[in-house]
């Protein structure tokens, strides 16, 4: 009898040794893992988040979205979004701003599409830009 032919012990344990090396490989990932955690290694976090400012956060959205109309050119309903001393003047309905206040804000109002008209007239701010402005104004409208 051949001690290599098929069935023999030989020939079993030959087929399984590539199953075997990689369940004592997959044992070896879960016990370094474990053995990380209760070393207190952390999971990576992500930076934490910086405050938002008018000028590198807020500007650029008026600036895109707002100034066309609320600018230098044309300050309709006597509006200027293209400063923040303009932003905190507010326009012909008052101030626009509430600092600490998005709620009560007329301009989260208007980018949020609850007072009518709504800005900007035919499209709508993205969410991302919506929630930098409420943020903005929630931190008091810091400059």
């Amino acid at each position: 009898m051949d001690p290599k032919g098929a069935g023999s012990e030989l020939q079993e344990s030959r087929s399984a040794a590539p199953l075997l090396g990689y369940t004592i490989l997959v044992h070896l990932v879960v016990v370094l893992g474990l053995r990380g955690a209760a070393h207190g290694a952390a999971a990576p976090t992500s930076p934490p988040a910086r405050p938002v400012s008018f000028a590198r956060d807020v500007a650029p959205i008026l600036d895109r979205w707002c100034v066309s109309c609320h600018g230098l050119r044309e300050a309709q309903s006597a509006l200027r979004l293209d400063s923040l001393s303009g932003v905190m003047r507010g326009g012909d309905t008052g101030p626009v701003v509430i600092p600490g206040n998005p709620e009560g804000s007329l301009l989260s109002a208007k980018i949020e599409r609850r007072h009518r008209p709504s800005m900007p007239p035919r499209r709508r701010l993205p969410a991302s830009a919506v929630a930098l402005i409420r943020a903005w104004i929630a931190a008091g409208a810091p400059r």
